[in-house]
């Protein structure tokens, strides 16, 4: 079956995925996040690919977060059955693959979009990009291993700053708290992103394998961490809070969220 919102390019051993649903901001849907599993997968097994390269159609967003008329209403036990599972495709398929995979952040890089590119390998972003978790302001946090990645890259504090308040972060930034690998020229981001690819894709397969396994596996408690965050990501579904904010969001207003006294 075609892919509805995911495009793969192939050229000269590196194949780059595209989240095409610019009319959205390339939001995350369960079934885009399928489709991505799928695509990444499918090039895992690809001899005549060595490099894979994930973006975002358009110039506005790389992925401006999940779907969140998709969220409202929903249960935790939904969360778990459906989204998280359908991203946790797209984790396994992307960090347990054996070849480097590449976020090319053209874009914004919210919410899932954030935690999509953290799973990668290697994360560029174009100066026009911003990254950030507004979760905590529709009375949520990352869910889909975003907790568990980001305080790996930047430390506790700056993983609570983000988490806690919500502001997005520009690209520059983002590259000194460590956050993204590097920030290219917007004019010029397809093309330096390409000349990393093309390097990555002459370097020795199996070595190139054998490096990303070995570093992927010295995270301690990863498994644990991330099983608490979607456990406690899933409680959030049974709040108030939770619901009176993406219910704000999608009305465009200013949520009213409970106090302590409420609870």
């Amino acid at each position: 079956m075609t892919p509805d919102h995911v495009v793969v390019e192939r050229t000269d051993g590196v194949a780059t995925v595209t989240i095409d649903r610019p009319e959205s901001l390339n939001s995350l849907s369960v079934a885009l996040l399928d489709e991505l599993a799928d695509a990444v997968e499918a090039l895992m097994h690809e001899d005549q690919v060595s490099v894979v390269v994930v973006t975002g159609a358009g110039e506005d967003a790389f992925v401006s977060g999940a779907e969140l008329d998709m969220f409202h209403g929903r249960s935790g036990v939904w969360f778990k059955r459906e989204f998280r599972r359908a991203f946790g495709r797209v984790e396994r398929a992307i960090e347990g693959g054996p070849k480097p995979v590449v976020a090319a952040v053209n874009g914004d890089a919210f919410g899932g979009g954030l935690e999509l590119a953290v799973t990668c390998d290697l994360i560029y972003a174009a100066e026009r990009a911003r990254f950030g978790f507004p979760e905590i302001t529709l009375g949520g946090m990352p869910g889909a291993g975003g907790t568990q990645r980001v305080i790996r890259l930047v430390g506790d504090l700056r993983a609570k700053e983000l988490v806690m308040t919500g502001r997005p972060v520009p690209a520059a930034e983002a590259v000194e708290m460590g956050l993204a690998t590097d920030v290219f020229p917007d004019d010029a981001f397809d093309d330096e992103v390409a000349d990393v690819a093309a390097t990555l894709a002459e370097r020795a397969p199996v070595a190139l394998w054998f490096a990303k396994e070995v570093i992927n596996e010295s995270r301690p408690s990863f498994d644990t961490g991330l099983a608490l965050e979607a456990a406690l990501g899933a409680l959030l579904f049974e709040t108030d809070d939770l619901h009176e904010g993406f219910g704000a969001f999608l009305d465009k207003r200013e949520p009213e969220f409970d106090d302590w006294t409420d609870l």
